[in-house]
């Protein structure tokens, strides 16, 4: 009989973390797994409940508990717990505070332990005496899930971590080979013919992300590439501040902005150089599917994307915060095309072995089979 699995998230957008959760439904095997889903009523995350409700996934809308004081919040999720039983519940984490009102109720309802994600454990909580429901959640967490080591670092650093910590790459999957004809109808969708030479910045516009850098990379390159055009594909609250931006730096007749676009993984074939400007990242899935795309990334050095992308192999990495250093890198790669190409075909053999989603649903799944107790004696 296959066990039953939640998968649990309360944010109010669909992200990178969402998009995990969504990788992970689709590769889990069914034979093995029964999946269900629970999402936030925001009307954000309706595209994730769709896609995710089309791969045969009960869906459940719930609100967020953002505290303990939404009484009518906290009383609808923990009925929710009351009402249903799982074999494992597994809540999608994008930082320590996210879904523990719903940890809490959950454990209030149950008496099971959880497992969780953290894509991006730095906190502003971690050197500070942790709320009730932080505590609470903490306590009843027996695996949590991280992308890189230098991330498993920080949260076993945690004085109350009381979980084992796993690395798991994230993955997705691959949806075949770049070639012409494909990049060809890209660029067309983009408005570029194939001559045309062109960088992408694909993501939320938060500042996270840091998308003024890329600004600041683009004023750099433009005087020696003024054929290079630039696309933005992502929307967010910067997005009217970098157009004001672009027109102050005289570079807005370089640049396409284009919203968000549900189909931003396939027009990733159209670009030759996708740029990622991040102050922290978990491990982004726009690089991920850049490179299964045989794209070439240009990003920073940060742990996120150091374990993804190989420097002067895959792609460039250049300080985060660096504008200097990003337009540099910039114009040496859009300087020798034959190296872009031979980056991305190394960018493509490297996310076919460490970030193929289907690996990273096999180590997911044998964490959801061990025991809690097995995991108390180890801790």
């Amino acid at each position: 009989m296959p066990r039953h699995i939640l998968l649990y998230s309360d944010a109010p957008v669909f992200g990178g973390a969402e998009r995990a959760l969504l990788e992970l439904a689709h590769e889990l095997p069914r034979g093995r797994f029964e999946v269900s889903a629970v999402f936030s009523e925001e009307g954000a995350v309706d595209h994730l409940a769709t896609l995710m409700a089309a791969q045969s996934v009960r869906v459940t809308r719930l609100p967020a508990v953002p505290t303990l004081k939404a009484h009518g919040a906290f009383l609808k999720v923990w009925r929710f717990f009351v009402q249903n039983r799982f074999d494992v519940v597994h809540f999608n984490l994008t930082d320590p505070r996210a879904c523990t009102g719903a940890m809490m109720a959950a454990g209030m309802a149950l008496r099971s332990d959880f497992v969780v994600t953290e894509h991006l454990p730095r906190s502003v909580f971690d050197n500070l005496p942790l709320p009730r429901r932080v505590r609470a959640a903490a306590a009843r967490t027996a695996h949590t899930i991280t992308n890189t080591d230098a991330d498993r670092a920080a949260i076993l650093s945690r004085p109350w971590n009381r979980s084992r910590v796993h690395v798991v790459a994230n993955g997705v999957g691959d949806d075949g080979a770049p070639d012409a004809t494909r990049r060809a109808r890209a660029r067309g969708e983009l408005g570029f013919a194939e001559e045309d030479l062109l960088v992408g910045l694909v993501g939320r516009l938060i500042p996270q992300k840091n998308p003024d850098l890329f600004l600041e990379g683009v004023r750099r390159v433009v005087p020696h590439f003024p054929q290079a055009r630039f696309v933005v594909l992502g929307d967010g609250p910067l997005l009217p501040q970098m157009r004001a931006r672009a027109e102050e730096l005289g570079i807005a007749h370089t640049l396409r902005w284009y919203g968000f676009r549900n189909d931003a993984r396939e027009l990733l074939q159209g670009l030759d150089l996708l740029v990622n400007t991040s102050v922290v990242e978990g491990m982004p899935f726009s690089v991920i599917e850049a490179m299964f795309a045989g794209l070439p990334v240009l990003g920073t050095r940060i742990p996120g994307l150091l374990e993804t992308v190989a420097d002067h192999a895959s792609g460039l990495l250049v300080a985060p915060g660096d504008g200097d250093a990003l337009g540099a890198a910039m114009c040496s790669a859009l300087s020798d095309r034959a190296r872009l190409r031979r980056y991305g075909q190394v960018g493509r053999e490297r996310a076919l072995l460490l970030f193929h989603a289907r690996s990273m649903a096999a180590r997911i799944a044998n964490i959801y089979d061990t025991p809690v107790n097995a995991v108390a004696a180890a801790v």
